[in-house]
């Protein structure tokens, strides 16, 4: 393990030209060694929480995200890997609740939000990381929060905050490379604000657990542990969009990635007949997904629980769960023995913090930046860095 830099950084550590839960595509040829990283650190432009993060090509975006006296700006942070520089952009359209994805490991999509009124939006923010230019296009549906799942040459938009009294949404609308959009209802018998999670080589995605609305029309919302499972899968030109077996342990706030033909969801809140019930509070939990039997198919535990887990896969082999609200642990799944892997020495966040975004880039490396520190008493502005393809 190798440490580049130390974590205690200030503004000249970042060198920023002035002028931001995302899928990088897989299979690119690295390799990564789950046991030789590289690790260091940055600073974001501005300290700030619940930014929207995507990564496409051999770039990660850090967009929007939230002040500590509760306002949200357009500040983008761009970091470019194959250089190792940080440059800074704006938003076109400054917003709350921003859904982030990418896809045809080029675009990153800053989807739908929030207005000043918490009114949904319908715009939908492109960055093309190969020409460092933005583009625009709507959803058929305003609304805030999205969640995007990367296809490979198309982007599903699935769901998000309705701002009715539905609260949540079962608009799919899919763009392809020409920014075409089209959509349809997500087969769900419940609104879901699910997590979402797909491999983009093989066209193959999942919308699964998080919460759903089981009032949907009340003025009074009944979220609960969302079952449901939606499956995405690329068959020529079209998707074939169908309800999956249903997620064996519903829970709130958990994070996943897929890759190698495995799905893994992990950690997340757990609730009880009542807040003090002994089985409330966060999860280790694990749930993989076969996708060649297409049902759930195993179960682990991470090393402690947490909710929000920063998940990525690696190399097309590994999944990651990199902290996360409440944890530094860094938990990684070798999907061809769907056993975790023993890295030494052992490898963790440096800063604890909450409210934080990650991306990774190129199946190699995983940023977490930003965030809230000190038991959320302020923002942070520190990026920690971890690369697995150094050699």
């Amino acid at each position: 393990m190798k440490v580049l830099s130390s974590f205690c950084f200030g503004l000249s550590a970042l060198s920023l030209a002035q002028s931001g839960h995302g899928a990088p595509r897989q299979g690119t040829g690295f390799n990564p060694n789950v046991n030789d990283w590289e690790i260091s650190g940055a600073m974001l432009s501005v300290p700030r929480s619940r930014i929207a993060g995507a990564a496409a090509g051999s770039k990660a975006i850090f967009a929007g995200g939230y002040l500590d006296n509760d306002t949200y700006v357009d500040t983008v942070d761009i970091y470019d890997r194959t250089t190792g520089q940080w440059s800074t952009d704006k938003l076109p359209t400054v917003r709350s609740e921003i859904g982030s994805g990418s896809f045809g490991g080029r675009y990153a999509l800053f989807a739908g939000g929030m207005d000043s009124n918490f009114a949904p939006l319908s715009i939908v923010d492109v960055y093309d990381t190969q020409t460092g230019k933005w583009s625009q296009f709507n959803l058929t549906v305003p609304r805030g929060a999205p969640r995007i799942v990367d296809l490979g040459d198309r982007a599903a938009i699935v769901g998000g905050l309705s701002g009715d009294l539905n609260y949540l949404s079962k608009t799919i609308d899919f763009v392809d490379l020409n920014f075409r959009v089209t959509s349809m209802e997500q087969p769900v018998f419940r609104p879901q604000f699910g997590l979402p999670m797909s491999d983009p080589n093989t066209g193959f995605g999942i919308v699964t657990s998080n919460y759903q609305n089981n009032d949907p029309g009340n003025r009074f919302n009944d979220f609960q542990g969302s079952p449901q499972t939606t499956l995405f899968n690329v068959v020529s030109n079209s998707v074939n969009v169908t309800r999956g077996a249903d997620f064996p342990s519903p829970r709130f706030s958990v994070g996943g990635a897929g890759t190698n033909g495995i799905f893994a969801v992990g950690g997340g809140q757990v609730f009880g007949q009542d807040d003090s019930s002994d089985d409330s509070g966060p999860s280790a939990r694990v749930d993989l997904f076969c996708q060649d039997r297409l049902e759930w198919c195993g179960t682990l535990q991470l090393a402690e629980p947490r909710t929000f887990p920063n998940s990525h896969q690696l190399g097309g082999r590994y999944v990651v769960f990199a902290g996360g609200d409440g944890s530094k642990v860094f938990d990684v799944l070798d999907t061809n023995t769907r056993q975790w892997v023993s890295h030494s020495p052992n490898i963790q966040l440096h800063t604890l913090r909450t409210g934080a975004t990650s991306v990774s880039i190129d199946g190699c490396v995983i940023l977490v930046g930003g965030g809230l520190v000190y038991q959320g008493a302020n923002s942070t502005a520190s990026v920690e860095i971890f690369n697995a393809c150094t050699a």
